[in-house]
């Protein structure tokens, strides 16, 4: 990544259509497609701007809240076979918690299991868990709550202006030790 204000550019185009696209009459299965791609695609962006070091450290420790569900049972969450996430997930237990940006975005990335939801004319939110945390959690996100996460990445003021660097010797490189 070469420079970042391009990323944030993109990112407020994709954020915007996000928020224009957040309510419909009536809700097609493209409909869905379409927001769900460009939720995964944000989520793609913001962990490449994360995983460069090219946001500020107040952003970069970002979190969002979340409601979580335990996994319960020994059975495997499966695409085959019996089971929904209410048989798997303990869904009369909901746990509020809260979840980094970089794994809000991780759970949109790779995930194993999404179900959305909507209210009125609205897309409300999702229960979503990835293929890593499909034997653990699942976890409930709402709409609002992750473009407004991912707005703070678009802002310019998420830029680097300052940084220090010190040697990791596991990873054999310099790591960001600070970024303001």
């Amino acid at each position: 990544m070469i420079e970042s204000t391009y990323w944030r550019q993109e990112l407020r185009a994709e954020l915007a259509w996000l928020k224009r696209h957040r309510k419909y009459r009536r809700w097609s299965e493209k409909q869905l497609v379409l927001y769900e791609r460009r939720l995964m695609l944000v989520a793609f962006q913001v962990r490449s701007l994360l995983e460069r070091p090219k946001v500020n450290d107040r952003v970069r420790n970002a979190r969002m809240p979340v409601i979580r569900y335990k996994k319960i049972g020994l059975k495997p969450f499966t695409y085959v076979g019996p089971g929904f996430p209410e048989d798997r997930f303990d869904l009369a237990n909901p746990e509020p918690s809260e979840l980094g940006v970089l794994d809000v975005c991780n759970q949109l990335i790779h995930y194993y299991w999404m179900q959305t939801w909507s209210e009125g004319t609205a897309f409300k939110g999702m229960l979503v868990f990835s293929d890593f945390m499909r034997h653990k959690w699942a976890y409930e996100f709402l709409i609002d709550d992750l473009v407004s996460l991912f707005s703070t990445f678009a802002n310019d003021s998420s830029a680097v202006t300052e940084m220090s660097f010190h040697w990791n010797e596991k990873e054999q490189d310099y790591v960001a030790h600070y970024a303001r």
